[in-house]
């Protein structure tokens, strides 16, 4: 199977199938020949992640329904078209000719025509700006509109923006497994930004750096939030939505393996998740539980309690351009109520002067300013420390961090 045509599979199969566009790449990428990995994981997010615009570009020629799988192949070839000026039109246009021949012959003749009226006809954007800068980023416009009346307009045009930037891979050191000097020695890693490191090897998850527990895969954005827990040695710690793990992994090693970190998951099977990692890390004082962490009852022991909520995902569209394909209004009202739980379950976890840690990695106020106000207005024994919205850029994902203290204000300063 050539490239091409794997990246067509693997299109049919994350947006036919709603599979996840990053653990399709880390299961199946190996299919294709080492030479071709590169072009081919360009086509795959580079599809997705310009969805919306490379559809709208051959949609004007179609007449009638298209098939999904035909449909698919349209769109990645126009996304070559649009993007990959080093191939060939012509090249492009024979691919996608062979593959629709040899898996869809009735639809051959079709694929071939809209191809070549799509290099002829210039693209067309729409008058407004919202729309158009919604076409550009294929992103919906009603997330646009929500983002500039919850935002403003600059901040919705970086955010927009920023879902099209493509994130190098990042890795956080194990301290107790590598020194400094030692990372940078190796000719796979550069040094980025707040003590983390650029991975610019083919295969992290082969990488005997990986392997071995010395390096780890990590967002800057997320490693923010585990900073925030400020993990010592001898502090409680209680991860309640913790799979995969890495947050957790990351509290753990700064702390020197010296905090006693218990990390939750609603899930078996993600459990395994968090206890492969830690093994694979040679952490030993994490103990990984499945529970609902919205049912836990009350036990005040905890000095930290991270409540990494499960959110919509609206600040790592960079890093999960599949999200961009089904975008629903109503995918942001399904977890504020969870979060709700998660926030009232976990203050039943901290002790008397212990720090709430409430993260997300979306840009939605209702998930995240206002969840937190509204937990204070339940919880008047706790008071707001800081927060922040860490922005998406073409350095990380965007997140929101909140740290809530469990006491007085007035204890605090005095």
């Amino acid at each position: 199977m050539n490239s091409r045509e794997w990246v067509w599979r693997a299109l049919c199969d994350v947006i036919r199938k709603s599979t996840y566009s990053n653990l399709y790449l880390k299961e199946h990428l190996q299919e294709v020949d080492e030479k071709d990995r590169k072009l081919a994981s360009n086509i795959f997010y580079g599809t997705l992640q310009n969805y919306a615009l490379c559809e709208y570009a051959w949609k004007r020629f179609a007449k009638g329904k298209v098939k999904s799988k035909t449909a698919i192949l349209l769109t990645m070839s126009v996304y070559q078209i649009l993007f990959l000026s080093r191939v060939p039109n012509f090249a492009i246009v024979d691919e996608a000719n062979k593959i629709a021949a040899r898996k869809m012959p009735e639809s051959r003749g079709m694929v071939n025509a809209i191809l070549h009226k799509v290099i002829e006809t210039p693209l067309e954007m729409p008058e407004d700006p919202v729309a158009a800068l919604a076409l550009k980023t294929s992103l919906p416009e009603w997330l646009l509109r929500l983002w500039i009346s919850q935002y403003g307009s600059k901040k919705a045009y970086r955010y927009a923006m920023a879902s099209l930037d493509v994130l190098p891979v990042v890795v956080r050191r194990n301290p107790m497994r590598m020194s400094e000097e030692d990372m940078d020695k190796s000719d796979r890693l550069e040094p980025y930004i707040d003590g983390l490191y650029k991975y610019t090897g083919d295969n992290i998850a082969s990488d005997p750096l990986y392997r071995d527990g010395r390096i780890s895969v990590q967002d800057p954005g997320s490693y923010e939030i585990a900073k925030w827990c400020e993990p010592k040695a001898g502090m409680k710690i209680l991860d309640l939505c913790a799979a995969p793990g890495t947050k957790t992994m990351a509290m753990a090693e700064m702390s020197g393996d010296k905090a006693d970190i218990t990390a939750l998951d609603l899930h078996d099977h993600r459990v395994e998740l968090i206890q492969n990692d830690a093994k694979r890390l040679h952490l030993r004082h994490i103990r990984a539980k499945q529970a609902d962490s919205t049912k836990l009852e009350p036990n005040p022991v905890y000095d930290v309690v991270l409540c990494d909520a499960p959110c919509s995902g609206l600040g790592i569209l960079s890093r999960k351009p599949d999200m961009k394909v089904n975008l629903k209004p109503s995918d942001l009202d399904e977890l504020p109520h969870i979060q709700k739980e998660l926030l009232d379950c976990a203050a039943g976890q901290l002790k008397q002067g212990g720090a709430l840690v409430y993260s997300t990695c979306t840009l939605n106020t209702k998930e995240n300013e206002k969840q937190v106000d509204a937990f204070l207005d339940r919880h008047p024994e706790f008071y707001l420390d800081d927060d922040t919205t860490i922005e998406p850029d073409a350095m990380r994902g965007g997140f929101y961090i909140a740290r809530l203290i469990k006491g007085s204000i007035d204890d605090q300063q005095d």
